[in-house]
């Protein structure tokens, strides 16, 4: 009966209804959201290692949504503990790409000369978002600029998808909370904490890529030789 309670008030049963909730109040959603938010989220004791991810990671020319762009989206498929690369996708978008960023994002302006309109990547985004968890390393960056470009484009607020976050799961580890005093918890430092290798490019879809590793990393590290669930790693 107490287990039965509390799963009742977890956060994906939350979630799952706020998906309902947000579909009867927008009736009128493009089919790929609507596709994308009725696809059934994982059960609470659903073992991580048989859900399938979509890691993501997107390059923007800065932090603020509302007068900074997306310049490239990367992702990658990841079923269970394998990640798929010939699934990675990687794509430029047209835009505006500042000097002064490209030392951040080293995404220079004439890497974007084949670059797509955000619409036509933001819909083939969604599409790829379909039946996954998504992965993200801060999840902040990612959020932020989807949310945005719902409102901006569809006038929708901000939509209840499933975000897994691997720097809130290495923040939560108890141990991780003890140990680390510098508080860098850039996925280049984590990654290295864990041991994986260090990636010389710089790119949406490596560091996609890298996300992926470092989640397995992690799951690694709480769960040892057992099988985590999902409702486990879930940080909202």
């Amino acid at each position: 009966m107490i287990k039965k309670w509390l799963n009742h008030f977890h956060p994906l049963t939350r979630l799952n209804k706020a998906r309902q909730d947000y579909i009867a109040a927008h009736p009128q959603l493009p089919d790929f959201l609507l596709a994308l938010l009725t696809q059934p989220l994982p059960e609470l004791g659903a073992k991580v290692t048989e859900l399938t991810y979509l890691s993501l990671d997107i390059e923007t020319s800065g932090l603020d949504a509302k007068q900074d762009h997306i310049l490239s989206v990367g992702y990658v498929t990841m079923c269970g503990k394998r990640i798929d690369l010939a699934s990675v996708g990687h794509t430029y978008i047209k835009g505006v790409v500042r000097p002064e960023t490209a030392v951040i994002n080293h995404i220079m302006p004439q890497m974007v000369n084949r670059a797509q309109k955000l619409d036509i990547v933001m819909e083939h985004l969604f599409r790829q978002m379909q039946g996954k968890l998504l992965l993200v390393h801060g999840k902040q960056v990612e959020q932020q600029f989807i949310d945005h470009y719902l409102m901006k484009k569809y006038q929708l607020p901000p939509m209840p998808l499933l975000w897994l976050d691997t720097l809130a799961i290495e923040k939560s580890m108890t141990l991780n909370k003890a140990s680390q005093q510098d508080g860098d918890y850039r996925l280049i430092s984590i990654r290295q904490r864990y041991g994986l290798p260090e990636y010389h490019g710089h790119s949406a879809s490596v560091d996609a890529v890298a996300t992926a590793e470092l989640y397995l990393a992690l799951c690694t590290k709480l769960f040892g030789n057992q099988t985590g669930e999902i409702k486990q790693v879930y940080r909202p």
